[in-house]
């Protein structure tokens, strides 16, 4: 059954960036941000009150919440929308899978428990040769849109790392629900209003399978998949939980491919083997 619940959450994130590209092509990145995060809030909201569970009121903990609200909810989720606007979603889902390297690499300087190895650092290297092989191209025409969106996909994922490890100095212990609540929470808060002053999403009027895209990034991606998140880490451990990450690029590339006609190219298929490594390798 965890096996189960794994590939689930592996397919439901996976499946964000599917969402995410259909959907930022009718909807500014910020906007779309700010409303999966509302609404991501306003229902965990209403699973804690439903839960009977206290709302947290420590003043210290709700700023541990905008930190987290800020570097795992409104900056790299606003990174991924906008870098999907010029980008397939099979290359976000796979230039995303390199938070676990990067996590690695921050963990060095800023957790005393953590020391490079060998491993670790072949790891390291063979991951960043990964990336290397997909933006080369693009690098090699000089600073673009293209390669600005690949390169905001990768700033996504040093804060997605940066968030992991202020979570487990700071968050640990607490718990769950409320933590998720608090997150979504403080990242609405920031995103609502630069979405009404940059964006002026007033005249939108989204089509419908963008506005799908959006409650199935929204519901799925963010609220089920923390439930389900969660509960796999009560179920087994931190570390079975992590494997997810060998999931989710290979799903995002499979409907980035079958489901959006993205083409899977040589580029693409030798950085995910790179990538993958990589993440195996940081892990051993």
């Amino acid at each position: 059954m965890n096996y189960v619940l794994l590939l689930c959450l592996g397919a439901i994130w996976g499946s964000s960036y599917m969402f995410i590209r259909v959907a930022v092509a009718e909807v500014p990145a910020l906007t779309l941000v700010a409303a999966r995060l509302l609404l991501a809030a306003a229902i965990l909201w209403i699973a804690l009150r439903a839960s009977r569970r206290p709302i947290p009121r420590d003043r210290r903990l709700w700023v541990a919440y905008a930190v987290m609200g800020v570097l795992s909810g409104a900056l790299p989720y606003t990174l991924i929308s906008w870098g999907e606007q010029y980008i397939h979603s099979s290359l976000a889902a796979l230039l995303q899978a390199t938070m676990p390297i990067f996590t690695v690499i921050l963990a060095i300087f800023l957790a005393d428990d953590e020391h490079l190895t060998w491993t670790t650092a072949f790891g390291v290297v063979t991951g960043f040769a990964g990336v290397v092989v997909l933006i080369l191209p693009d690098l090699r025409e000089g600073l673009h849109a293209n390669l600005l969106g690949q390169l905001a996909i990768v700033g996504a994922s040093v804060s997605y790392a940066a968030a992991a490890i202020f979570a487990r100095n700071r968050l640990r212990g607490e718990p769950p629900l409320s933590s998720t609540m608090g997150q979504m929470t403080m990242g609405a808060l920031f995103t609502m209003p630069l979405s009404l002053i940059i964006d002026r999403p007033f005249p939108l009027s989204p089509s419908a399978p963008a506005v799908l895209s959006w409650l199935g990034l929204t519901i799925l991606g963010t609220v089920l998949a923390y439930i389900i998140y969660y509960a796999l880490i009560d179920r087994t451990s931190a570390t079975f939980v992590s494997t997810v990450t060998y999931v989710i690029p290979i799903v995002g590339l499979a409907l980035g491919a079958l489901v959006l006609d993205e083409p899977v190219t040589a580029n693409l298929l030798i950085s995910a083997v790179l990538i993958i490594a990589g993440v195996l390798l940081v892990r051993a």
